[in-house]
């Protein structure tokens, strides 16, 4: 064989193993988004388990208020928020605060 026509031949192989590279960092490529997608979700797991359980408590405790208010008539009645009211009050519509 020729010098020429063994480093032809050392090109090919290097192309032809380039193209294999090419091609697996594409696959890995493709498969990015669901791997970023599922990292994601594993961590955004315990906070949505956390909103959850203070959902739970908030209700509870919206029902305990509730009991108490109807258990005590000489008490003034409390506007209570439920989650589709929208905003809490701001400080400025709370009225003066006191010092």
């Amino acid at each position: 064989m020729e010098q020429g026509d063994l480093k032809l031949e050392l090109q090919r192989q290097a192309l032809a193993e380039t193209r294999e590279r090419i091609a697996a960092m594409e696959a890995l490529l493709e498969e990015l988004p669901a791997l970023f997608e599922a990292k994601f979700g594993e961590r955004l797991q315990p906070l949505l388990e956390q909103q959850q359980r203070l959902l739970s408590q908030n209700a509870d405790l919206r029902q305990q208020l509730l009991l108490l208010q109807g258990s005590s008539p000489t008490r003034p009645s409390l506007r209570l928020l439920s989650p589709d009211d929208g905003e809490p009050p701001t400080a400025a519509s709370a009225g003066p605060t006191r010092r």
